[in-house]
């Protein structure tokens, strides 16, 4: 008897610790977490920043939100321009970011904690250097390029990786450097 008595207990014991640590879980789910998205639909047109005779600088701004419940960190932002050589080589392509908010012109993306239901600007820089030293020639043929922008996000969960694209056509390069 004494010990249907003792293996009720335990029972009794493990119900109320599997419901507690069910109730815990669901109150986890609803705390949300955070939910950081480049809105490259709405990024504003390349535009021209500075011209040399050899080199262009064009620059693209790219809002981004945190739809999510929860405040999140974006660690690490970087563009990845898809030039391959093969496709187009008059010119060396580099590219970097900077928040609109707290600009640096170092090359280095400062961390930047997002809160819920708010966001920012992302400003990108791509700087086109001609190889034969006159940038209006090399540019002429310059295809469609693709730019990854990818970044790195840690809220309550694990950090991880997300990554968008947007294109510079050449038609928009051609506006660009129209203005």
């Amino acid at each position: 008897m004494w010990f249907y008595t003792l293996l009720n207990v335990v029972i009794t014991i493990l119900v109320v610790i599997a419901v507690l640590y069910l109730a815990f879980r669901f109150y986890v789910v609803r705390q949300g977490d955070e939910h950081i998205q480049m809105v490259t639909k709405r990024r504003s047109a390349f535009q021209l920043e500075d011209i040399s005779f050899d080199k262009v600088t064009l620059v693209c701004d790219i809002p981004f939100t945190n739809r999510g419940k929860q405040n999140g960190t974006i660690m690490d932002l970087y563009p990845r321009h898809l030039l391959p050589q093969e496709q187009f080589d008059n010119v060396h392509v580099e590219c970097w970011t900077m928040d609109v908010a707290r600009p640096r012109h170092d090359g280095y993306f400062e961390s930047y904690i997002v809160e819920p239901k708010k966001g920012g600007t992302i400003r990108l820089h791509v700087i086109m250097t001609g190889k034969n030293g006159n940038i209006r020639k090399d540019l002429q043929g310059f295809p469609d390029m693709n730019i990854d922008i990818v970044y790195q996000v840690v809220g309550r969960t694990d950090w991880h990786i997300s990554k968008n694209r947007i294109c510079l056509t050449s038609e928009e390069l051609q506006a660009a450097l129209g203005q």
